[in-house]
């Protein structure tokens, strides 16, 4: 007997989708049989890391206008991925109040603009995944600002399932993966981290972006999942 997908035929956005965490979601969407739209800043810079498959459009997460535009766009869709944000490293000493606010900028209210806009346009049986991290409760030194960005998301997420229903909204929180939003960050810095990383956690590893994806398309394909945090973090929490 097969199995048909449950995103077979389904319309899936993925924002933030043509690179690191966004990609893998895009790229195990369109293996699930969806058909996919990836969307970043500039899609062009990574076209040749998109499969054939998937469509690109340009939209900047910052901008309300730009994910609204986007939406229109693209038509009917059932599910929404949203994976966008840098690495917020830095205390409170090392990172002013600016600083940190690009960062919220880009992945908290981000995420608010493209769940708003989504919100009388997407399926009424679809859903909403966002990235959040596990920086939100496993505390790590100079990660005040990842902390709460995560927090909130985590929050933002609960409520909207609320909302939003039947609509379902989960939220993953990765541990470490390694992705191109480390690329700001020195070498030696990601080299420290990403060792101190992999001799902490029960998995001996950091994650990869294909870790996240397989539960963001469990998230989208479970009809009774809603209001979640799902950690994929290697079990950093347990130490």
């Amino acid at each position: 007997m097969s199995i048909v997908s449950p995103l077979a035929g389904k319309h899936v956005v993925v924002i933030g989708g043509t690179s690191g965490i966004g990609l893998a979601i895009a790229e195990h969407a369109l293996a699930a049989g969806a058909r996919v739209t990836a969307a970043s800043r500039n899609p062009g810079r990574t076209a040749g890391t998109v499969p054939s498959g998937i469509a690109t459009e340009q939209a900047d997460i910052t901008s309300a206008a730009s994910i609204e535009s986007l939406l229109e766009r693209v038509g009917t869709f059932d599910h929404l991925a949203i994976s966008a944000g840098t690495t917020a490293l830095g205390t409170v000493r090392e990172l002013d109040s600016g600083a940190a606010r690009a960062f919220m900028d880009t992945k908290f209210w981000g995420a608010y603009e493209g769940v708003r806009a989504a919100a009388d346009r997407i399926a009424k049986d679809g859903s909403i995944v966002l990235i959040g991290g596990i920086a939100s409760r496993k505390h790590g030194p100079g990660r005040p600002t990842m902390a709460a960005i995560n927090a909130a998301l985590e929050a933002f997420g609960k409520a909207n399932a609320v909302d939003l229903a039947p609509v379902r909204v989960n939220v993953i929180a990765p541990g470490l993966v390694e992705t191109p939003a480390f690329a700001d960050v020195p070498e030696d810095v990601r080299r420290r981290l990403m060792t101190q990383y992999v001799a902490s956690v029960p998995v001996a590893r950091v994650g990869l972006p294909e870790d996240i994806a397989s539960a963001a398309v469990f998230l989208m394909s479970n009809g009774y999942a809603t209001g979640s945090v799902v950690d994929v973090d290697g079990g950093v929490q347990l130490t």
